[in-house]
């Protein structure tokens, strides 16, 4: 039989060409920062999870906030703050073509250097014609998962356990897919509804589980099966799992981040005792939250907030 073969589409050219390979990254709260005009031999993506700062990209400039996120490309000249009191702006630099032999430098570019004629070589490449939707600022629920996965990254580097180089390649690549689906798809994204969805999504991220499905249907002006149906269509996840990924997500930034015991990111993340919180955590994450906590000798990344030594 004639058929369509499995999987191909215009964007399979992608996967022989993307190959990521994370270089640096980091999440830790700064005070006031500013990084003068520059330029760079790979991409930076900045994700600001809290906090107000001004970005530069070439002859752009945006005011950003909670929810933004920034893709800067290789040699391209940019300026970047942040406001008082500080910022959460979980960050990486990555190559998205790995080159054996030519990938594996690691030092920091200051700002003020724009001229990087000396390491032509080391320069990444141009990005193809289908990603020349990356560059720039994104906003929406697509930049809000997308650094969702940059904060993923930094604390899979900070734990260096075994294949984290891969595992961090591949949640390039989901960001990658993300960000590129916020600026083709008009569905959801552009509905009228959506002030209300997002709304609704801070809701749940702040309340979890006590949030009343039906108070936050009755908000956003919609049926709570109609309301179910448009919140899954657009961010992936009923309400409730959204709600339950949430606890899960902040309770391993607490774990990578803070001193804080098992019983106590239990308590902050809203789970009744650390029996409940162990079995949603080990039914997410494979594992229990202690051997998720570990760090190992693994890792090869240089990244803000690790204790663990790293062969660099």
């Amino acid at each position: 039989m004639v058929g369509r073969i499995p999987g191909a589409s215009p964007d399979c050219a992608l996967i022989a060409q993307l190959h990521p390979y994370v270089r640096h990254c980091g999440d830790e709260r700064r005070g006031p920062w500013r990084i003068t005009a520059r330029r760079l031999l790979d991409h930076l993506v900045v994700y600001i999870a809290d906090g107000h700062g001004r970005f530069q990209l070439a002859d752009e400039v945006w005011e950003v906030g909670p929810g933004d996120l920034v893709w800067i490309p290789p040699g391209t000249l940019h300026a970047m703050e942040g406001f008082a009191p500080g910022m959460s702006c979980p960050y990486l630099h990555a190559d998205l073509a790995y080159r054996p032999g030519v990938s594996h430098w690691d030092f920091s570019i200051p700002g003020g250097t724009t001229d990087l004629a000396e390491f032509a070589p080391l320069m990444h490449p141009p990005l193809p014609p289908a990603l020349a939707a990356l560059p720039g600022l994104h906003r929406g629920s697509a930049a809000r998962r997308a650094g969702e996965l940059v904060r993923e990254v930094c604390r899979e580097a900070v734990r260096g356990q075994p294949c984290a180089a891969l595992r961090m390649s591949a949640l390039v690549l989901e960001a990658v897919a993300e960000l590129l689906r916020g600026r083709a798809r008009p569905g959801p994204d552009d509905d009228a509804r959506l002030p209300a969805l997002e709304q609704a999504a801070e809701r749940l991220r702040a309340l979890g589980e006590r949030a009343r499905i039906a108070d936050l249907a009755d908000a956003a002006g919609l049926s709570p099966s109609r309301f179910r149906e448009l919140f899954a269509a657009h961010f992936g996840a009923s309400p409730r799992d959204y709600a339950r990924r949430a606890r899960i997500r902040r309770a391993k930034e607490l774990m990578v981040a803070s001193p804080l015991s098992i019983g106590e990111i239990a308590r902050r993340t809203g789970f009744a005792d650390v029996h409940a919180f162990s079995k949603a955590f080990r039914a997410s994450e494979g594992m229990p939250p202690s051997a998720y906590r570990r760090c190992g000798p693994h890792a090869a990344v240089r990244v803000e907030g690790r204790q663990a030594p790293y062969p660099h």
